[in-house]
């Protein structure tokens, strides 16, 4: 339990830090469950508020701590209404009333704490008063409620009640109305940082129409409100939907003050997304197959950024943009996939049907032109406006960015580097032409060239991984490595004579060979360009991630806040997701 001595608020004890808490003023058992249904954090319970609240009885008390399961409960320590200058019997019964709500408390499941005010004649904390019932109350923390409010000077009489290690503050800023004391609240939250300084429980007219930009004006993160109707019947009781309605505006609030992001990456068997923040961190991930016919697969994707957007409201997050990066050839511009044949599109909208599913701004773009520009911000390429990123996986493409502009062209179909023709009349590709550089130098162009050149490997098919690991003990993946490599050089020296690159970075599985790569290719290349020097030949820096590092940027550009991206940092972007990843889905 919470010291009276530590201002600890029961805030931090009771719920969840995510959004602003919610204080409801109640006057009967009624109330204090209709505020637990309607997710109110805390109660302050009190008898006779329309007299402004006085204390409870100690069978009110019971029954309230016996019945509620989660919400903290308040209770007000006052002898009666009027002024709060008391008598020295007055403050002899409050005392006593303290004694019995801490033994009270002392078995409660719940948080309890005490609402107490006293002053002084002349407009001053009666700290006299304040120790009495201090001590009554023991360990169970003390609220000074908004006598606090004719004080004459809020700021001085502030800077008392932490001298006496009171936990929080009800004030509206000395206001009719919180809206009327915003300054003064401000700078009394501002105030409240300090160690060990009372926490500004903010009051005076909160609803669901005015909170967020109370919030937002006095950076508070407390409030209280009476939601009291006429019950028809003579007396007053608590309205659940003004409870509700404020507790919602509160998270709304909290999660457009808590922007984020999501981020696929389609591949050709599996689109991978993730719930990304300002920060560049990946709250959440997941992945789910792609479908069997083009519509299936627009559908599934959509579907996976619903569900992370689910996932967002979770952890009061507001999700405002997707970005998307598919293979094919892709109008960013559009957001249309002009042809991608693993996922059987043919001029489809994605963008448009993406942003019509899910209600977001959604920007499309290729997967290497994405994976690029990550490379290029954060990479092995940060710090150069002119690049070449080559990835070498299953197949080869290339992001082409030329004075800090990615090149996309007039088919969208810029970077096909894997279909540079670099054998003269060569073996024949799966694209109709013959001698690209795919078919010498990709995963697959390896693994089939070694399996048509080494039929005696008992019928077992290789996988480039496993022919570079042979390298210097079998002489057919020594020569189809070596005729890849010089393919691979040609490829790239013709883009560097077209684009003039400062920097070629490698990524994709392949150009993970280590020693058997990159020095190899830097001398070919280098014997290739006779006339010129080389770029920096280097290999990726992000791996893996490029691609939804990539769409997160994409993310931040179709919510159009580009320059949040700005301030990441490589180790954040590239940790592992904060919370649990969702199970991959069919």
């Amino acid at each position: 339990m919470t010291t009276a001595a530590d201002p600890a608020s029961l805030a931090q004890e009771s719920s969840a830090p995510d959004r602003a808490l919610v204080e409801i003023c109640v006057d009967d058992l009624a109330g204090v469950l209709a505020a637990e249904r309607a997710g109110a954090d805390r109660v302050e319970l009190c008898a006779d508020l329309i007299e402004g609240g006085t204390t409870p009885s100690v069978g009110m008390i019971e029954m309230v701590l016996a019945s509620v399961e989660r919400v903290g409960v308040q209770v007000m320590v006052r002898s009666r209404g009027g002024d709060f200058v008391y008598s020295d019997d007055e403050l002899a019964v409050m005392q006593a009333d303290a004694r019995a709500i801490a033994a009270l408390a002392a078995a409660s499941p719940v948080p309890v704490g005490i609402v107490f005010g006293a002053l002084t004649a002349d407009g001053h904390v009666d700290e006299r008063a304040l120790e009495a019932i201090r001590t009554a109350a023991g360990e169970v923390p003390i609220t000074f409620h908004k006598a606090f409010d004719d004080t004459a000077d809020l700021f001085q009489a502030y800077d008392t009640l932490a001298h006496h290690g009171v936990a929080r503050v009800l004030t509206s800023g000395g206001g009719t109305t919180a809206r009327e004391g915003a300054d003064v609240l401000t700078a009394l939250r501002a105030r409240s940082e300090g160690t060990r300084m009372p926490s500004v429980l903010v009051g005076g007219s909160v609803r669901a129409h005015n909170v967020a930009a109370l919030l937002d004006r006095t950076g508070a993160r407390e409030v209280h409100l009476r939601a009291q109707v006429a019950s028809g019947r003579g007396h007053l009781v608590t309205d659940e939907s003004v409870i509700r309605e404020t507790v919602r505006a509160i998270a709304a609030s909290d999660r457009a003050s808590h922007p984020a992001v999501i981020a696929v990456d389609i591949g050709g068997t599996s689109a991978k997304g993730a719930l990304v923040d300002t920060d560049g961190h990946v709250l959440r991930s997941s992945r789910v197959a792609t479908g069997g016919s083009g519509t299936e697969t627009v559908t599934r994707i959509a579907d996976l950024i619903t569900d992370l957007v689910a996932g967002a409201e979770e952890l009061g997050r507001a999700v405002v943009g997707a970005g998307v990066v598919s293979p094919g050839l892709i109008d960013s511009a559009t957001g249309t996939v002009r042809y991608a044949s693993t996922l059987g599109w043919t001029d489809v909208p994605l963008a448009r049907l993406l942003s019509d599913a899910t209600g977001l701004p959604v920007a499309v773009d290729h997967d290497v032109r994405a994976a690029g520009s990550a490379e290029q911000a954060y990479g092995a390429a940060a710090g150069s406006r002119n690049v070449v990123f080559a990835a070498i996986g299953t197949g080869v493409a290339a992001s082409l960015t030329s004075d800090g502009r990615a090149l996309e062209g007039a088919i969208s179909g810029a970077g096909e580097l894997g279909h540079i023709p670099v054998v003269p009349g060569g073996e024949p590709c799966a694209c109709g032409q013959r001698g690209c550089l795919e078919v010498y130098f990709s995963g697959a162009g390896l693994a089939r060239r070694y399996a048509a050149s080494a039929p005696a490997a008992g019928g077992e098919t290789l996988d480039a991984a496993s022919i570079i690991a042979r390298i210097d003990t079998d002489p057919v993946a020594a020569r189809v490595w070596s005729e890849g490599l010089d393919a691979l050089a040609i490829g790239l020296a013709t883009l560097t004579l077209l684009v003039d690159p400062e920097v070629i970075v490698l990524g994709g599985g392949v150009a993970q060979a280590g020693d058997a790569f990159l020095e190899p290719l830097r001398e070919r290349l280098t014997a290739a360009l006779a006339w010129r020097e080389a770029p920096r030949l280097t290999t990726a820096a992000l791996g893996t991630h490029a691609g939804r590092i990539g769409a997160a940027m994409l993310a931040f550009e179709a919510a159009q806040r580009p320059e949040v991206t700005h301030s990441w940092t490589a180790p954040v972007i590239l940790a592992e997701p904060t919370t649990p990843r969702t199970e991959a889905r069919a």
